[in-house]
């Protein structure tokens, strides 16, 4: 495992909005590349986001502790503001499911459907005249066995099997169209708010057993842990624990300071 090169939204943003510009530039963050994460976030949940932290690494235990509880503090004003409600609404926006649209009916559909058929057929027949007569045979035995289907396609009881087929493929899309707006409904709600502590559960959740006292061994040109099953933990996971006990300890505290504000 990497030494800490990249930290948590929630550990790295650290600073009252006032103040943000200033420590996200000593850490390397361009405020614009913090919001973009969190945009990324509220998306994805949480995950470690890519933002350099060479200055975060190099900071001693307490002052990262700070820094996490400054970060929190810091989430928590910038999504209460305008900026952050309208980046959630144009989030939610692209994700919402695109509503099935048909430019013709069932009967037009099946109609042109026909139409398609039998262009193809005369197509077929302007083209025989052209092919060898060693051909022509095999290809003649085709359209005729074309033309027969065609014909049985669209008897008065065929025609309204084709249409009731179209209706129902419709409909099957509809049904998943709503389906697939209530699910967005329930990941993207109007209200930000529950999005946010959905985050923080996701937050406390991985880093409730960070064993912070694992044991690691070099392999190569980075280092694993010895013990396999938390080799097999999560990013996430890992990435709390090189953020070091201190400051994820003091994240998880304010965060769920937060959640308990949120209403849980």
């Amino acid at each position: 495992m990497r030494l800490l090169r990249h930290g948590a939204v929630i550990c790295l943003l650290a600073t009252p909005v006032a103040a943000a510009g200033d420590i996200l530039a000593q850490l390397g963050i361009t405020l614009d590349a913090a919001k973009e994460a969190i945009g990324s976030v509220i998306t994805a949940g949480i995950y470690n986001p890519g933002l350099p932290a060479q200055a975060f690494k190099l900071m001693p235990a307490a002052a990262r502790a700070q820094a996490a509880t400054a970060g929190v503090a810091w989430l928590k004003t910038y999504t209460a503001s305008p900026e952050f409600k309208r980046q959630y609404l144009q989030v939610r926006d692209t994700h919402k499911p695109d509503a099935p649209a048909y430019d013709l009916t069932p009967e037009q559909e099946l109609q042109k459907a026909d139409e398609e058929q039998k262009q193809q057929f005369e197509e077929s027949k302007q083209a025989l005249a052209a092919l060898p007569a060693e051909q022509r045979k095999a290809v003649e035995d085709a359209l005729k066995t074309a033309a027969d289907l065609a014909a049985k396609q669209n008897t008065p009881q065929a025609r309204k099997m084709r249409l009731d087929a179209i209706v129902a493929d419709r409909a099957e899309r509809a049904k998943a169209y709503d389906a697939a707006v209530a699910k967005w409904k329930q990941e993207y709600p109007d209200d930000p708010r529950a999005v946010i502590a959905r985050r923080l559960r996701e937050f406390l959740q991985l880093s409730a057993d960070v064993d912070f006292g694992a044991k690691l061994t070099p392999k190569g040109d980075v280092s694993v842990f010895e013990n396999p099953a938390y080799q097999a933990k999560s990013s996430q996971w890992k990435m709390c624990f090189r953020a070091g006990r201190e400051a994820t300890t003091a994240a998880r505290a304010a965060v769920q300071q937060w959640l308990t504000e949120l209403g849980g």
